[in-house]
């Protein structure tokens, strides 16, 4: 897990970690640090001026991190707090300087070093010796606590309080492994592992510690966990609630109990009496942590609606990583090919509950795989005023698809919030082409506003963030977006210091560096100032990333000028993904038409027949012109003239046969015209499956008049007997 951080100054935070890290790392000299340090050397002159021109340009060079940690490691603190001090654009700079400023990879200790320098730790009869393995120890962070946490158990007390002391050295990285160590089997482990944590006094540890508080059944251990809880701020609710509540603040990505971008993260269990350690890709970790803690709450409490809706979302995340991961030509885990069926085996209220949640957290593409999961776990429950019927009127499309499709599938046979909408929804997605979508960056919100506005009237699907952190998280949970707005001075609207954290270069940085959000388009906006500081500020982003920021929009907001960015961005976009999403989505709602009870009174189903009729015969896949055309069939209410064309100029045998036999299911519940049912007589004598299929559609025909039966009947005799001579 990643230790929780508090929301403070970056500068003071930056300037602390440089002091810390110079007692382990060496000076080292590279090429383009000297352009940084004239820079602050003008700083330190103040000569505002002139520091600024020369700060801009080393940004756009694209510095490495560690080169910019070894110039910042010898300034002077003062320094760094004067160009802070100066604000707008000195201050975004420097800051991203600081955030970027990390010391080079050092090898980190291996197992055998860990198990030396722990047996000092908690052996040496040496205090000085013990001190210097405990700091020494840091170093490996979390991995040390395997080789700890067994001392706990000991019978001397000197052991176990040193062991107690190791723990605490490693602060928050212990929080994770030793939480898990609250399930041991020994008393005395249990007791002094939450002991620690309410000493850590990381809340990422407090529903283990509320577990054994309320539920352990060694007095002992259950009392030092009461006082641990109590140091921790003691829980208010259930100790199944507290596991929801952390397994949420994973799932959301908080930044106290999720940070960093690291390819690899560490997560922990208690298996077979001891503490193992698994490797999880880092774009599922926060999910699979959320997991985690909501199998705790179900350990706790089985019947937990809270915990059941978590571990649906938390298994729809991964799936919904894996496929993004595969999308972009990556190799997602085989494990997570059974998400779906898994979170399905939670059953209905299940999958309601979590569509609930993801409709109100706006998690999109969640809610969408939710949508299907109500579908998929349906058994006739009562509709009325269901999550679903919600979903029908979300402000994204691809929900409102989504819904639509499941309710089609569903077939209620009582009503439904939003009822009217399922079909002509439905009917949109099967003639659905491709789906446009962007995500606005500004914490300006008079200009988010606008932006939206014009994107919304273009008809382009936007949404907006007023947080450059959560914007990029935002996109990498929509890989579907196609192009970002970002404001070229996200922060400088707040005098709040952690809402000024993400720069507009951190964020269009993370993006770039992203395997899921690198290929969208990027667009900045540039607030409404002089012309001369506007063509800088282009110049600049210019300078930093070439042609990966595809355009410009300037303040104040015209309409039509914001539009046809981003439109002229996404049409610049390799169409292949979309449209390949955009077809999938018509063949899929194609198919739940093909696939509703006709006999379903709740929607109006003569609503889809035209656009039906249109997917049927002019599609453009194969999949969408089937299943339109079985659809036709199936809703048995019109679209026999279009059908009667696929029949006839069908791109195949299959698509024709398949025609023959949804005309038969149109005419079975309507009067067919002389020329539907000549047509199908005549295709009755095609051969093949087309004329099998026409054959026995003719026996649908509620009009077919006896001479036609008499006349059918002589063309198609069985040929049994020969002649005799």
């Amino acid at each position: 897990m990643g230790a929780t951080r508090l929301r403070v100054d970056i500068g003071l935070v930056a300037a602390c970690a440089l002091f810390v890290a110079a007692i382990f790392m060496p000076t080292i000299a590279y090429a383009g640090q000297e352009d940084l340090k004239d820079a602050l050397q003008e700083y330190a002159k103040g000569d505002y001026g002139a520091a600024l021109p020369k700060l801009r340009a080393y940004v756009e060079s694209n510095p490495d991190d560690s080169e910019v940690y070894a110039v910042l490691l010898e300034t002077e603190n003062r320094v760094l707090i004067r160009a802070l001090a100066q604000g707008g654009e000195h201050e975004r700079l420097i800051k991203y300087l600081l955030s970027k400023s990390k010391p080079m990879e050092r090898d980190g200790l291996g197992d055998d070093e860990v198990k030396a320098l722990v047996d000092e730790a908690v052996n040496s009869k040496d205090i000085t010796v013990q001190r210097s393995a405990r700091a020494k120890l840091r170093a490996a962070g979390e991995r040390a606590v395997p080789h700890i946490y067994p001392y706990l158990a000991s019978e001397d007390a000197d052991t176990a309080v040193n062991a107690i002391l190791a723990l605490r050295q490693l602060h928050s990285d212990a929080t994770g492994p030793l939480s898990e160590c609250l399930a041991s089997d020994n008393a005395r482990v249990r007791a002094y592992a939450a002991t620690v944590l309410g000493d850590i006094g990381d809340a990422r540890g407090m529903p283990a510690v509320a577990r054994v508080a309320g539920m352990d059944e060694d007095p002992g251990a259950q009392e030092k966990a009461a006082k641990a809880l109590a140091k921790l701020g003691g829980n208010k609710g259930s100790v199944a609630d507290a596991y929801v509540s952390l397994g949420n603040s994973f799932y959301s990505r908080d930044l106290n109990v999720v940070n960093g971008f690291d390819a690899m993260k560490d997560m922990w269990r208690w298996e077979d009496g001891g503490l193992v350690r698994y490797e999880v890709p880092a774009y599922l970790f926060p999910f699979q942590q959320a997991e985690e803690c909501a199998a705790d709450a179900l350990a706790v409490d089985p019947g937990h609606i809270g915990a059941r809706a978590l571990l649906v979302r938390a298994l729809l995340a991964q799936k919904v990583e894996g496929e993004v991961l595969t999308a972009n030509g990556g190799s997602a885990p085989e494990g997570l090919a059974g998400a779906f069926d898994l979170a399905a085996s939670q059953g209905f209220g299940a999958a309601t509950a979590a569509l609930k949640a993801s409709m109100k957290a706006e998690d999109w593409d969640v809610a969408v795989e939710c949508c299907y999961l109500v579908a998929a776990s349906y058994g006739g429950e009562d509709l009325g005023g269901h999550a679903l019927g919600h979903a029908l009127a979300a402000p994204q499309k691809r929900v409102r698809y989504a819904a639509a499709i499941s309710a089609l599938r569903m077939s209620p046979k009582r009503g439904m919030p939003n009822a009217d909408k399922v079909v002509a929804l439905g009917a949109q997605a099967a003639s659905e082409s491709a789906i446009r979508q962007a995500l606005v960056i500004d914490d300006n919100e008079a200009t988010r506003s606008k932006v939206l506005m014009a994107l919304h009237h273009g008809g382009i699907q936007a949404s907006g963030s007023a947080k450059g952190t959560f914007g990029v998280m935002r996109a990498k949970m929509a890989p579907s977006l196609d192009v970002i707005v970002v404001r070229a001075d996200l922060g400088s609207n707040t005098a709040v210091p952690s809402a000024r954290h993400s720069s507009s270069y951190m964020v269009i940085d993370e993006i770039l560096a992203d395997a899921r959000t690198k290929d969208m388009k990027v667009i900045v906006l540039v607030q409404d100032t002089s012309e001369n500081k506007a063509d800088a500020i282009r110049e600049g982003f210019k300078s930093k990333y070439g042609d990966k920021i595809h355009g410009f929009i300037t303040a104040p907001i015209v309409e039509s000028t914001a539009y046809s960015a981003v439109s002229a961005a996404a049409a610049d976009k390799d169409l292949n993904p979309d449209q390949e999403r955009a077809n999938e989505l018509a063949a899929s709602a194609a198919d739940a038409f093909a696939n509703v009870d006709f006999s379903c009174k709740s929607f109006d189903l003569t609503v889809a027949i035209e656009p039906l009729s249109t997917a049927a015969t002019e599609g453009p896949t194969a999949a969408v012109k089937i299943n339109a055309t079985r659809a036709l069939g199936n809703l048995r209410v019109g679209g026999a003239d279009a059908l009667m064309n696929v029949l006839a100029n069908g791109d195949s045998d299959e698509l024709k046969a398949a025609a023959a036999t949804a005309i038969g299911g149109v005419l079975s519940a309507v009067d067919g015209t002389p020329e539907q049912i000549e047509a199908l007589i005549g295709a009755s004598s095609a051969g093949g499956a087309v004329g099998k299929a026409a054959l026995a559609a003719l026996g649908q025909v509620r009009n077919l008049t006896p001479e036609q039966r008499v006349k059918i009947f002589g063309t198609h005799r069985l040929k049994v007997a020969n002649k005799g001579s």
